[in-house]
Formats: C-alpha cells, structure tokens, sequence
C-alpha cells in the first residue's frame, strides 16, 4: 500500500476552489435579479418626480412617485402621468375627472362638478371631492359661471387638486388628454420616505 504525502496547498485548494464558485453564483444571481428589475422598471413601473404645486395637497412638488402601465386602462379619479406634447412638452401629473364620451359640468360659483353620460346633469351626478380638493378658501379663483363639455373619444379631462393653481384641461395648453399619451397611474409615493404609501 503506497501513501502519497500531500502538502498544505493541495489541502487549501478545496476550499479556495468552492469559494470561488460561491462567488460566481453569488455574482449570478445578483446580475439576474438586476435584470429583472431593469426589465420590470422599463416596462411596468417607472418613477418620476412631482413638479409644480398643481396637486397640492395630494402630491407636493419634489415628491417622487412610481407609476404602472400594466394592463392599465384609465378611470376616473385615477391620479395619472401622461407625456404633454407641444408648448409642455414633459411629463405631467393630474387627477381623471371624466373619461371618454362623458359630459362634464363645472359649477363655479357653487364649486360643483358634474359627470354625466349626457347632458342633464342631475345631483346625484355632483362627484365627492372633499377628500382631495384644495380650494383658495373654499372658492375657484379667477373662474366664475357654468362650463358644460364633453370628452372626445379616446381622450380624458382631467384636473389639478390644487384647482385654484392647475393648468390642466381646462386650459388650451393642455385640455383633453390623449390616452395614449398616458404614461401609467400613480401608485405609490417613495419619497419622501415618512410619507411613503399608496396614493389615492
């Protein structure tokens, strides 16, 4: 019977030869793991960031958000980012007030909005805003009177929280909104970090 004597290096080469596997797999898993976020961030979630103050209270300028465009179809009172094009040509943020083919009233004077499927607006038919609305003391600004529309097809109106300081539909520069400029809705605010949680 023969005995090969064998020296410490051949001893320390076991191990040193698992740990390098250890680090190879370690290594692949996070490269996959990146991967999939990449892929999942690029095409089902985004982030971007609150700019201006036309959502305030909801949403205050600098407040980062994520956005989802999976398998979304948007629906009223959805807080949405959509791709302004022409004279605002960025992303912007604002609150679905009516979807396609709806009627909408706005009652200045008495701070009512209506959404209908036509043109006899009826009380039940006034949307509850209270939870969301920021009216410079309790009153529109700058708006007084009766403004009937209805949305085209394929198109939504939509508004700021902040309705005193909003441009949004309302207004030339950005008035009915293409769904297909729509980016994702807003799902959920990650920064500031105490005020993370779902938007609503």
């Amino acid at each position: 019977m023969s005995y090969k004597n064998q020296s410490s290096a051949d001893f320390a080469a076991v191990p040193n030869s698992k740990f390098k596997n250890f680090i190879i797999d370690v290594f692949d898993v996070v490269i996959k793991a990146l991967a999939i976020i990449l892929i999942i961030m690029t095409f089902v979630f985004k982030m971007c960031t609150v700019v201006g103050s036309s959502m305030t209270p909801t949403l205050i300028n600098g407040e980062k958000v994520i956005i989802s465009n999976l398998f979304y179809e948007p629906k009223e009172n959805d807080i949405i980012v959509f791709h302004q094009t022409g004279a605002l040509n960025e992303p912007i943020v604002k609150r679905v007030i009516a979807t396609e083919n709806r009627f909408i009233k706005i009652d200045y004077d008495n701070c009512r909005i209506y959404v209908s499927d036509d043109n006899v607006f009826e009380q039940s038919e006034i949307i509850d805003e209270s939870a969301y609305v920021n009216l410079t003391d309790g009153k529109y600004k700058n708006y007084s009177g009766i403004y009937i529309t209805q949305v085209p097809e394929g198109h939504l109106f939509v508004m700021g929280d902040n309705r005193n300081n909003s441009l949004d539909s309302r207004a030339y520069e950005i008035g009915f909104v293409d769904e297909r400029t729509v980016l994702g809705k807003v799902i959920l605010r990650i920064s500031p970090f105490d005020k993370f949680g779902f938007v609503k």
